[in-house]
């Protein structure tokens, strides 16, 4: 079953997204001129997420002006560059750009050709989407592009802290409205995995508690579908398929 989702004006500012793609590079000359595919329709990716064909021609027609080409999502420096060109065609977003003749971009130029740097991302919110809570999938519809980033690994530490915090934001969602299903979970067990090893990494440089402060508390959200306890901080919910 799909349920909509949708971002109006009034409501909370939506927290910045970011997906990455091999950057499939036609050209790239002297002039710092570039081309390729910043995204691709139709296929799911590892966040679950399925951008379709149409989800960025409102942006394009509105925003184009304002869209930046950055490197590795500091949108905190200035900017490598501009779009010259951005359409969709079945494929998905193609790019057209120019990497200013800069110290930096300079730089960015030299590393492209060489084929040091062939990823891109992208810095956007997510407008308008349906969710499919039964195929764990959410198919964007609308998307508001901010900055297309040329980055050296699929994501920069804080694309995945942003990432993640994206997730458990619908996670929460789907936990308090009892929706959370087995194909949403399947989805999330590399995810899951990753966690969890990181939990072991880092556990024991983790400060403890202070013994002044008071103990920790589980929250547990009430929703439709039976939960049980089965250790002090493990929570499980049964999920009816």
């Amino acid at each position: 079953m799909a349920s909509k989702g949708k971002r109006t004006a009034g409501k909370a500012p939506a927290t910045r997204e970011y997906k990455s793609f091999k950057f499939e590079l036609e050209s790239a000359d002297e002039s710092g001129e570039f081309s390729g595919y910043a995204a691709v329709f139709g296929n799911k990716d590892s966040g679950g997420d399925i951008i379709e064909k149409g989800a960025f021609s409102k942006t394009i027609r509105e925003d184009f002006d304002r869209i930046k080409i950055l490197s590795q999502h500091t949108d905190c420096e200035l900017p490598i560059g501009k779009p010259l060109e951005l359409r969709e065609d079945d494929k998905g977003l193609f790019i057209r750009g120019k990497i200013s003749d800069t110290a930096k971009g300079r730089d960015i130029q030299t590393l492209m050709k060489d084929g040091v740097l062939n990823e891109l991302s992208i810095g956007y919110d997510a407008v308008e989407f349906d969710y499919d809570s039964e195929q764990g999938v959410r198919r964007l519809k609308e998307i508001k592009l901010w900055e297309v980033s040329i980055v050296t690994w699929a994501m920069n530490d804080q694309a995945k802290i942003d990432e993640v915090k994206s997730l458990v934001e619908g996670l929460r969602t789907e936990v308090k409205t009892g929706k959370i299903t087995r194909a949403r979970l399947d989805a999330l067990k590399p995810f899951i995995a990753v966690v969890r090893e990181l939990a072991d990494i880092l556990g024991p440089f983790l400060e403890p508690t202070a013994p002044d402060d008071p103990p920790v508390q589980n929250n547990i959200v009430k929703s439709n579908n039976p939960v049980k306890q089965t250790k002090k901080s493990e929570i499980v919910f049964e999920i009816i398929p």
